[in-house]
């Protein structure tokens, strides 16, 4: 199906439609032919699932088609035009494009943007914050496409810019401070062979780099006796043990694509969703499929995106491309309940106790459910699209992080916001709370890897931990080793060097 029309036909509205319009008619058929509708009748909640797959793609469509015209239509008010005409620095327009974006004048601050761009072709900041703006609006094609350009004006700027030479910045609470420069370690040879840049005093020391020789390593986890799994975008799921780095073989069993890991509460069993709309649980010991997921009525019908597994193993949670949640009963390979979303779901987390989870995404609320029956218990407003979640140990904290690089720091009781973590200068792919509850520590896209310290908000440690983006981060079960992975084709480990994380 190319023709735009026929997108427009499925959600019954013409092309002349405004988005508004276009928008109540999707929320109408997504709540007509919600599968939870027809839990009762099988026939029904298998054409349902047909149907809201159509309804979804159609509206995503039309998102896309309307994003490409975004340059063409977007124009300025006439208050701003007059502006234009006195100033035409590229400065000025992102700045009156932050300022519009702040007032939620979407339209107006992305033509400002553009025209910031249009003055200079290589105007990181205006590509990042476009990009944030178009992935708010659910324009994400368009939006990923704004934040590959930046990420290629960085890797430019870096190939100019010898990394010895490099100083990094950091800013702790909202204070915007430049630190020091970083120190060398003690001698060339050592930060050549390492690939890092830190100070001598930091809590977490280099251990050793692993090298991925076909593609990057998009996602890890951790298993038992720190074997380390990971995913380059082949239908294969690569193993290396974390002790040695040597590799271990892999795991076979997908038909294609794998698109994201979850390990379970023990370390012996991992899961694996993919492309071809099937979870595989395998036993790493023995390298064997143990269970899959799928099927007509209860299986995923496009990739399947993120997962999540309950503290107790009873439990695992899997969303899909077409924003669709699923919470099953691990022990009966059932659904216990279908949830759906009007954009893409990111990322999940559980919390210790196994009772709630929380999912985050482009949609601007993060959202607090049972897990039993995945009833919300408390909404909380964002307005920055998220890439990842964690709870704190006592399970009283949530920390989320993504697009807008800063940290925040929730209270779960109440839904306010305790901090706000600033010193990142790209999208945070990772977040993971220290053993005792007392730090955060954040990877990012910016390269760096910074450690927190949760009563103040302040800044511990920053590590330029690669040389391009950190695509994924875990943690060992005994807190004593951290694993990175990242576009530069590179795996890295790394071991505590504190108390307070053993």
């Amino acid at each position: 199906m190319n023709d735009i029309s026929q997108w427009y036909e499925i959600l019954g509205v013409s092309r002349t439609a405004s988005p508004k319009i276009i928008k109540a008619a999707y929320r109408e058929l997504a709540q007509l032919w919600h599968p939870d509708r027809y839990i009762d009748d099988p026939e029904l909640k298998a054409r349902a699932e047909i149907e809201i797959k159509e309804i979804n793609q159609a509206y995503s469509e039309i998102k896309t088609y309307l994003a490409e015209k975004i340059s063409d239509t977007f124009q300025p008010d006439h208050h701003r035009a007059k502006i234009h005409k006195t100033k035409q620095t590229p400065e000025f327009y992102y700045q009156q494009g932050v300022i519009l974006a702040e007032e939620q004048n979407y339209d107006n601050a992305l033509f400002s943007f553009a025209q910031a761009i249009k003055l200079n072709a290589n105007y990181l900041e205006a590509y990042q914050y476009r990009g944030f703006i178009l992935s708010k609006l659910g324009f994400n094609l368009r939006a990923d496409a704004e934040f590959k350009k930046a990420h290629q004006i960085k890797l430019r700027s870096k190939i100019k810019q010898p990394q010895h030479h490099r100083h990094h910045q950091y800013a702790s609470s909202g204070n915007q401070q430049s630190s020091e420069a970083f120190t060398e370690q003690s001698t060339e040879q050592s930060t050549e062979q390492s690939g890092v840049q830190m100070q001598t005093s930091l809590p977490l020391k280099y251990w050793q780099t692993i090298g991925v020789t076909n593609q990057p390593c998009k996602s890890l986890v951790i298993g038992q006796a720190g074997s380390i799994a990971g995913i380059n975008g082949s239908k294969d799921i690569e193993l290396w043990q974390g002790n040695t780095g040597q590799p271990l073989g892999s795991l076979q069993g997908h038909t294609d694509t794998v698109s994201c890991l979850a390990v379970s509460p023990s370390g012996q069993t991992l899961i694996s969703g993919s492309k071809d709309l099937t979870i595989k649980f395998w036993d790493l010991r023995t390298k064997k499929i143990r269970r899959t997921l799928n099927g007509q009525f209860d299986g995923h019908l496009s990739e399947i995106t993120t997962l999540a597994v309950s503290p107790d193993n009873q439990i695992l949670l899997s969303c899909d491309q077409d924003n669709s949640l699923k919470i099953w009963d691990i022990n009966h390979a059932r659904v216990i309940k279908n949830i759906s979303f009007s954009a893409n779901v990111t990322c999940l987390a559980i919390n210790p106790n196994g009772q709630l989870f929380c999912s985050g995404g482009l949609e601007p609320q993060i959202r607090i459910r049972q897990i039993k029956d995945g009833q919300v218990i408390r909404s909380i407003n964002n307005n920055s699209g998220v890439m990842s979640l964690a709870f704190s140990p006592d399970g009283k904290l949530l920390a989320t992080g993504g697009f807008n690089r800063n940290l925040k720091l929730w209270e779960i009781a109440t839904g306010r916001q305790i901090h706000t973590f600033i010193g990142h200068s790209d999208r945070i792919s990772k977040i993971i709370f220290s053993n005792d509850g007392k730090t955060l520590i954040s990877s990012s896209w910016d390269q760096t890897i910074k450690l927190w310290e949760l009563t103040t908000g302040k800044e511990v440690a920053t590590i330029q931990a690669h040389c391009d983006q950190i695509n994924s981060m875990e943690i060992a079960s005994n807190n004593q080793m951290l694993v990175s992975s990242s576009s530069d084709r590179t795996i890295k480990l790394w071991q505590f060097e504190t108390p307070r994380y053993k």
